[in-house]
């Protein structure tokens, strides 16, 4: 393995380090019960926010320059998704 390899390998572990890290305190401190007042400021929500951005846009260009990069959407267990094929893949697939 390169040292560019390293570098890329050490870039996409700390990228979701970071991220994970990020939701985690996200998360941790969400308020469930309404009315209750959020224990971190607009600010830093919105540092937050900012900072995911920037995570998850380096994270999608490091993809798409190896080409591993899909441009899936995350599914929802109570989402219905309808999957959609060609007739021509469905021929090759059948012969």
């Amino acid at each position: 393995m390169n040292n560019n390899d390293n570098t890329q390998n050490f870039e996409i572990r700390l990228l979701g380090a970071v991220r994970k890290t990020l939701i985690a305190v996200a998360r941790d401190t969400m308020t469930i019960q309404s009315g209750l007042k959020h224990p971190l400021s607009q600010a830093t929500q919105k540092m937050i926010t900012d900072c995911l951005d920037i995570v998850i846009s380096r994270q999608i260009a490091i993809e798409k320059s190896s080409g591993s990069h899909t441009r899936m959407k995350p599914v929802y267990t109570d989402e219905k998704t309808v999957q959609s094929f060609s007739i021509d893949d469905l021929k090759k697939t059948l012969n």
